[in-house]
């Protein structure tokens, strides 16, 4: 088990060796985003800015315009606080750059909802040409690099700090914007993405317990094919929506505004960070926020008795 900012290290090396117009522009924190082992491999193509994110997006914006392919890595809640100069010089120019944000969600834990990755998703989202990758596992995230190299749009890479196991077998392949169906089942339809994904199947054996047998759905990149999400909904007669990202703004809105849009009455319920965060170890909190398995299940369960 590793994280996906792991597999990301690991993945960028990999892709690197194939691709001499990948870069890295580091804002010192190569080891925490998993970009120092590019350093080791290509030290004349990593560039370090220090602790200046709106100056690293701004280079990256010019390294992308004369054709290379620009990582920028930082911590997801520091690169989306610069969101004047992602909208400036990486939107608005449909400037090719990478932004690699880590610590997604609630597992930095004691370093507390100042550095937690929890509104990154809402404001990513309203860049129009942004298209937002949030791996579940490593196979994944590995699929998701060379998309990206392949692919020189603006992109925003989640990732997450907590090990996550693999869900996917070897053959997955990544297709943007396709709902990936990691599990069948029938009445209700689970949405969710990159560390979640576990979260649920390891619901399962509670639901179960319950007469519970849903269908989980990896909605690993943004924006969602509607049409695929329209069908998926319309075969249950509930649909949930789980996500370590505040209620607003997140997977749940982009879910719901597809639903809304449906001729057909399906039941929607999301759950995810009503509040700013707090700080705490990684597992009291996601217990707190009932957002490991059993909280999962638990709400599932509540939703399904109230919508009845």
């Amino acid at each position: 088990m590793k994280a996906t900012r792991d597999w990301f290290g690991e993945a960028l090396v990999e892709v690197a060796e194939r691709y001499d117009d990948v870069v890295v522009v580091n804002c010192d924190l190569g080891s925490a985003t998993k970009t120092h082992g590019f350093k080791k491999s290509f030290p004349e193509r990593f560039y370090e800015c220090g602790i200046a994110e709106a100056n690293s997006i701004g280079v990256a914006a010019g390294l992308a315009q004369e054709g290379y392919r620009p990582f920028v890595a930082s911590f997801g809640h520091f690169l989306s606080g610069k969101y004047l100069e992602i909208f400036q010089s990486v939107g608005l120019n449909d400037s090719g750059v990478v932004l690699v944000g880590t610590h997604a969600g609630l597992a930095i834990g004691k370093d507390g909802p100042t550095q937690m990755g929890l509104r990154d998703l809402a404001l990513m989202r309203t860049i129009h040409n942004m298209r937002i990758l949030h791996p579940a596992d490593g196979i994944e995230t590995r699929a998701m690099l060379y998309y990206i190299v392949e692919n020189r749009c603006p992109i925003y890479l989640r990732l997450c700090r907590q090990p996550q196991r693999e869900i996917h077998d070897p053959g997955y392949r990544f297709r943007f914007g396709w709902p990936d169906v990691v599990r069948e089942g029938e009445r209700i339809v689970l949405f969710t993405m990159g560390g979640m994904v576990e979260v649920l199947l390891d619901a399962l054996d509670e639901l179960s317990e319950h007469g519970i047998d849903p269908t989980i759905v990896n909605v690993s990149s943004l924006p969602v094919d509607r049409a695929a999400i329209a069908r998926l909904a319309r075969q249950h007669s509930y649909a949930f929506v789980v996500e370590d990202h505040f209620i607003k703004g997140g997977l749940a809105d982009e879910i719901a505004r597809i639903i809304l849009d449906m001729e057909e009455k399906v039941r929607l319920g999301v759950w995810g960070v009503a509040d700013y965060g707090q700080a705490g170890s990684p597992a009291d909190l996601y217990e707190r926020y009932q957002l490991n398995a059993h909280g999962v299940a638990s709400r599932v369960r509540e939703f399904l008795v109230t919508r009845n």
